[in-house]
């Protein structure tokens, strides 16, 4: 297949993904699109287009990363606009179904490059999600856009550019969602093996450009929260969330049901002296509300080690397992599970082909997101949804594996195409 054919099919492959979230969403109906929504996301866009304002109230000027009320705002101007939201949530889709093919084209070849795109474009989960009123799916893109800025350092004959694309990237999706701090020092030390057959001082460049084009972009909201709420943090959700997760009721609902709801029972169980501690640290202000409910999270991580350290595996085994967290209907389970256990049994021996060729840089890439995720899921959460953006990197390996399967079963008149 030619390189302009090739071009042509991704084109349609990257249309058929946004047509099928946007069908999948208008079918829906608008109804069900407000009624299973965060609604707070589009209460931040309307109080930024209205006052030119963050945060609902004074407990919450930081406690929500910036990127995606901001992308509400931009595609509503401030009005409630289901179809806008559900055309411009199908365009980012469609755009991780291009990060899909490069990833895959990256790490095999051309071929494995389209089986990954169109796997993205129909895998369930993303047809679903991709266009509901969660951070999910922008912070799904921006993420892959990321890694595929960081995979090409490696080859590229600019290695800071791209470095510097990919750190600017990531600062975005850690404006869309903070979890992914976590993978920086990983992402550093990853850049520095990728350059490692040139001479130190080159070695240096790339890692310099990823942090400095990182730091650059999450300098203006850091420096608006040192001046807001007088910290320099990308959220002051830490506490509440490491306390949501480490407490003696945290699997009172969660993973079977929403985390919220353990989090409602934590707070139905607290004693008046408690409420009252609350009560003195909400008066101090956001970031001492913030502080509170970290401290009570490590009292009970020093007071609890081996159940603390056994949630962990809980948390994890959840956020990995072929069943939704939280629970849903029957028939959702089945479409998830019947998409997530065989992606994920085809990845496996995509990372098997690139071990066998000694392909260490992309499996590094891969486990460094791995890590990473699962270094936030063991100290707080996760649900499925938090950990779906994973799957777009378990796909590409798939579509390597795809590759090779079609490569040795296909007539040999069609082992050329693609």
């Amino acid at each position: 297949m030619t390189e302009r054919r090739r071009r042509s099919l991704l084109v349609v492959i990257a249309g058929v993904a946004f047509g099928a979230r946007l069908s999948v969403r208008l079918a829906r109906g608008e109804a069900d699109f407000w009624a299973q929504s965060y609604g707070f996301y589009f209460d931040l866009a309307q109080k930024l287009v209205a006052e030119q304002a963050f945060g609902l109230d004074a407990l919450s000027r930081a406690y929500w990363t910036p990127l995606y009320p901001a992308f509400l705002a931009l595609v509503t101007g401030g009005q409630r606009g289901f179809e806008a939201i559900a055309i411009a949530q199908s365009l980012v889709g469609a755009g991780t179904t291009l990060c899909a093919y490069g990833l895959a084209r990256r790490w095999f070849d051309a071929r494995a490059g389209l089986f990954a795109a169109a796997m993205t474009a129909l895998y369930p989960y993303f047809v679903v999600h991709d266009t509901a009123l969660q951070e999910t799916g922008l912070y799904t893109l921006a993420t892959a856009a990321a890694t595929l800025a960081l995979d090409a350092v490696s080859t590229t004959r600019r290695p800071g550019l791209a470095a510097a694309l990919a750190g600017g990237l990531a600062g975005l999706a850690m404006l869309t969602r903070p979890s992914l701090a976590p993978l920086t020092p990983l992402a550093l030390g990853w850049l520095w093996l990728a350059r490692r057959s040139g001479a130190s001082s080159e070695r240096w460049k790339a890692p310099a450009a990823y942090a400095g084009a990182l730091c650059l972009v999450l300098a203006p909201w850091l420096l608006r929260n040192a001046l807001a709420v007088g910290r320099p943090t990308l959220t002051t959700r830490i506490g509440y969330s490491l306390w949501v997760g480490n407490n003696p009721r945290t699997f009172s609902y969660y993973p079977h049901g929403s985390i919220d709801r353990s989090a409602e029972a934590t707070w139905a169980a607290m004693t008046p002296a408690e409420l009252a501690e609350v009560q003195q640290a909400v008066a101090r202000g956001e970031t001492a509300l913030d502080d509170w409910f970290r401290a009570r999270a490590w009292a009970y991580v020093r007071a609890h080690p081996g159940r603390t350290l056994a949630a962990a595996g809980r948390k994890l085994g959840a956020a990995f397992w072929w069943r939704l967290n939280p629970a849903k209907g029957w028939r959702e389970q089945l479409i998830y599970g019947g998409s997530y256990v065989p992606m994920m049994a085809l990845a496996l021996g995509g990372a098997w082909r690139l071990a066998r060729r000694r392909a260490w840089l992309p499996l590094a890439l891969c486990g460094a997101h791995v890590i990473a995720f699962g270094l936030v899921t063991a100290a707080f959460w996760a649900h499925t949804s938090h950990r779906s953006y994973l799957d777009v990197y378990f796909i590409a390996l798939a579509g390597g594996l795809l590759a090779a399967l079609w490569r040795k079963r296909s007539p040999p008149a069609l082992r050329g195409v693609a």
